[in-house]
């Protein structure tokens, strides 16, 4: 298992759409040979799902987009994806 840290941000800054928390790291687990998880903000709670591949990640991206939910997509190295409706593009 792959285990990637989002580092906890100092009290009072940035906004409600990051996905770094004020309260506490945050630790992405990448099970059973997943490579992408798609992070929603730490406003939501500390909610994430993880995919195995680039098409599976934006399917969910769009879905959270379409939800109204901000959130990032991330590889096992933290690397950050946006979706272009139909795969992973890097950022």
């Amino acid at each position: 298992m792959k285990v990637y840290t989002i580092e906890k941000k100092m009290l009072g800054t940035g906004t409600i759409h990051d996905v770094a928390s004020d309260q506490f790291d945050r630790e992405i687990k990448f099970r059973n040979g997943t490579k992408y998880a798609v992070v929603l903000a730490a406003f939501y709670g500390d909610c994430y799902s993880t995919h195995k591949t680039k098409d599976a990640a934006a399917d969910m991206s769009n879905f959270q987009a379409r939800a109204g939910y901000s959130h990032v997509v991330i590889d096992t190295e933290g690397n950050t994806y946006t979706s272009n409706g139909y795969t992973l593009v890097a950022d």
